[in-house]
């Protein structure tokens, strides 16, 4: 990992040295949203449920003219870089998560100098990652008046049905089949149980504006410009903005199915459970409190939500 902090290093300097400062040209200037939200909140994906759909990284680009930045980026493209997959295995197997938000910060900053307004989206779950990213933010030049906090909540069992949808068209895409018992209302079932059991894992981010989108409608839309002071110049249908959206989302996600992301990172969600057990079961032994024990349950059920 020396490689991609030696990078980071480098990188900042270069924006030092260029003129104007750590500015970088644009990256001061330009205003940054940072969206997070659980799985399923529609921060950058497509959520099918029949004919209607959820997504904010896009909308901002088709509507406001944002640049996004997907936040599962790094993630998805591990099998087409190298580096991009030791950070994966550092966050999912050793817990090590800086490597990984760092480069998020990067690649946000890398969009600002030539785009006044970017998004970064991605469903980051804890405090001390989303704090991370901003100081890197500020770190390499973004002005912290400039950078806005977005957190998206839902209703959980909207969110399950959503989450079920988007599995089962990855896996069409993947050239597989959610089959057997795995009924749409099982699988949302499984959800709520998890989110019972992890309802205090999502946290709250005290600078954060909390956005519901629970209405998979224009609402989603509505309240996210709300929370941004941002006006649509035009009020086109629900269904048109999806239409202008849609193509930009297959596209990205039938790109990253045919790199091989799906296995590759089942892989690693494999050795990650291993790991976690073979953890939990040392902390048992150990004779630690319950709470460690209960802590590392918790993360290693997270992983494969």
């Amino acid at each position: 990992m020396e490689s991609l902090k030696q990078r980071w290093d480098e990188w900042v300097i270069s924006l030092k040295s260029k003129k104007g400062g750590a500015s970088g040209g644009n990256i001061k200037s330009a205003q940054i949203v940072y969206v997070f939200g659980p799985p399923g909140t529609g921060k950058n994906h497509l959520l099918h449920r029949s004919t209607w759909q959820s997504f904010t990284g896009d909308y901002m680009t088709v509507i406001h003219d944002y640049h996004h930045v997907d936040g599962d980026i790094p993630l998805k493209h591990m099998t087409l870089v190298p580096e991009y997959k030791e950070i994966a295995e550092k966050q999912f197997i050793e817990g090590d998560w800086e490597p990984y938000f760092s480069e998020l910060a990067r690649l946000t900053l890398e969009a600002a100098k030539d785009n006044d307004k970017v998004v970064l989206s991605h469903a980051t779950d804890k405090n001390d990652p989303r704090d991370h990213v901003i100081k890197k933010l500020i770190e390499g030049g973004a002005s912290e008046d400039n950078i806005t906090i977005i957190q998206l909540t839902i209703d959980a069992r909207v969110k399950a049905r959503g989450l079920y949808h988007r599995t089962a068209r990855m896996a069409e895409q993947s050239g597989m089949t959610m089959t057997g018992e795995m009924t749409e209302e099982r699988y949302i079932d499984m959800c709520l149980e998890a989110e019972d059991e992890n309802a205090d894992f999502f946290e709250v981010h005290p600078k954060a504006i909390m956005v519901d989108i629970s209405g998979r409608d224009v609402t989603h839309f509505d309240n996210v410009d709300k929370a941004l002071g941002l006006t649509r110049s035009t009020e086109l249908p629900y269904e048109s903005i999806c239409a202008k959206v849609k193509p930009i989302d297959e596209a990205r996600d039938k790109i990253v199915m045919e790199s091989g992301f799906m296995e590759a990172f089942a892989e690693i969600l494999a050795r990650a459970e291993a790991q976690a057990q073979k953890s939990s079961l040392a902390i048992e032994e150990e004779g630690e409190d319950e709470k460690k024990v209960e802590e590392m349950k918790k993360r290693r059920s997270t992983l494969l939500k």
